[in-house]
C-alpha cells in the first residue's frame, strides 16, 4: 500500500508569530496538512519595529505581534522583511508557501508553489465584477484603500473605517454603511476572522467572505491537485458541496449524480482535466457536464454561480 506523505506548508503572515486568529480561519482547508507559522517581524525587536512606523501619508500596513498587540508599520519595511522570509523559505523543501497577507504586491519569484494572499484576492474580487456584482471592501487603513484604487476592480464601494484592534463592533457597524449598496461583502484582510464577518452579514443582511477564506480555499485547491485528489477535510464551509446546497433545492434536483459531482469541483475552481482525472472520466466528458448543469441552473459562468450560492442562508 502505498504512503501518503504530509504536505509540508509554510504560513507566512507580516507580523509575528504566532497567529491563532489568521490559523483558525485557514487551518480547516488544508486537510491533513500539518503547517509551520513564520512572522516578516518574527526577528525584529519592539523598538525596531516602533522606529518603522510610519510618516505622513505613507503607505502602512496594520499587523499583529506574538503579544497581540496591533501596530502600523510602514509598508516599504514589511515588504523588505517579507522578501527575505520568502527567499529563506524557498529553500527549506516545502511543498507549498502562502502568503497570507493583503495589501503587499511585491512580485515574489519562488522555486515553490506560492499562493500569493493580494493576488489571490484581486483575481477572486475581478472574477466577481465581471458578472456585474456590485462589491463592497471593508480595509483596516485608509492607505490600503487609497492603494486598491489603482486596481481596475471596476464597480466597488469601499470603506477604511473597521480597524482591527479595539473598537471592533463599533468601527464594523460605521463601515458596513458604506458599503451597504454592495451584492456581497469581501474583508480585506487577515485580521477579519469569521467571526467579525457574522456580524457584518447580519448587520448588513449581504454575504460576507474573509480574506483568510479566499487564500485558505485557494490553497487547498493548489494541495489538491500537489496530492493529485482531494483532501480529507476537517470543515467544509465554502467548499463547492456547501456553495452547491446553499443553491435553491428545486434547480439541484435537476442535477443528474455527475452533473452534481462535476459542479462541486467547479466550483471550488478546479479545471477540467483535473475534475477528469478526480473523476476518471475524460475533459471533454466534464465539459459536457458542465455546461449541462450550468444550463439547468440558468447560470452563465460560475463566478455568478458563487455569488447566487453566497447570496442564500446556508441549510
Amino acid at each position: 500500500m502505498e504512503t501518503r506523505r504530509t504536505p509540508r506548508i509554510a504560513v507566512i503572515t507580516m507580523g509575528q508569530a504566532p497567529r491563532p486568529d489568521v490559523m483558525q480561519e485557514i487551518r480547516p482547508l488544508l486537510g491533513d496538512a500539518e503547517p509551520d507559522e513564520f512572522g516578516a517581524l518574527d526577528n525584529d525587536s519592539d523598538a525596531l519595529i516602533t522606529s518603522m512606523a510610519p510618516r505622513h501619508d505613507e503607505l502602512s500596513y496594520l499587523t499583529q505581534l506574538r503579544d497581540g498587540r496591533h501596530v502600523i508599520v510602514d509598508a516599504g519595511f514589511v515588504t523588505g522583511r517579507t522578501e527575505a522570509l520568502v527567499a529563506d523559505l524557498d529553500g527549506r523543501n516545502y511543498d507549498l508557501l502562502i502568503l497570507a497577507m493583503t495589501g503587499m504586491r511585491a512580485r515574489l519569484a519562488t522555486r515553490t508553489p506560492l499562493i500569493h494572499g493580494q493576488d489571490t484576492l484581486d483575481a477572486w474580487i475581478s472574477a466577481l465584477v465581471a458578472s456585474n456584482s456590485r462589491i463592497g471592501i471593508i480595509f483596516p487603513l485608509a492607505s490600503q484603500q487609497s492603494a486598491a484604487s489603482e486596481s481596475d476592480y471596476g464597480t466597488m464601494l469601499k470603506s477604511s473605517l473597521a480597524t482591527i484592534g479595539g473598537g471592533q463592533s463599533s468601527d464594523l457597524t460605521q463601515a458596513i454603511d458604506r458599503v451597504s449598496g454592495a451584492d456581497l461583502i469581501v474583508m480585506n484582510s487577515v485580521g477579519y476572522t469569521g467571526e467579525m464577518a457574522q456580524l457584518v452579514a447580519r448587520t448588513s443582511g449581504k454575504p460576507v467572505v474573509t480574506a483568510c477564506r479566499i487564500i485558505a480555499s485557494t490553497a487547498r485547491l493548489r494541495l489538491s491537485e500537489i496530492a493529485g485528489k482531494p483532501l480529507d477535510l476537517q470543515a467544509t464551509t465554502y467548499t463547492g458541496a456547501e456553495l452547491l446546497r446553499r443553491l435553491p433545492r428545486a434547480a439541484l434536483d435537476s442535477l443528474t449524480r455527475r452533473e452534481a459531482e462535476v459542479l462541486v469541483q467547479v466550483l471550488e475552481g478546479a479545471a477540467n482535466k483535473f475534475i477528469g482525472q478526480a473523476l476518471g472520466i475524460s475533459h471533454r466528458t466534464v465539459e459536457i457536464h458542465r455546461s449541462r448543469a450550468m444550463l439547468k441552473l440558468g447560470a452563465t459562468s460560475t463566478p455568478e454561480l458563487i455569488r447566487r450560492a453566497l447570496s442564500q442562508p446556508e441549510r
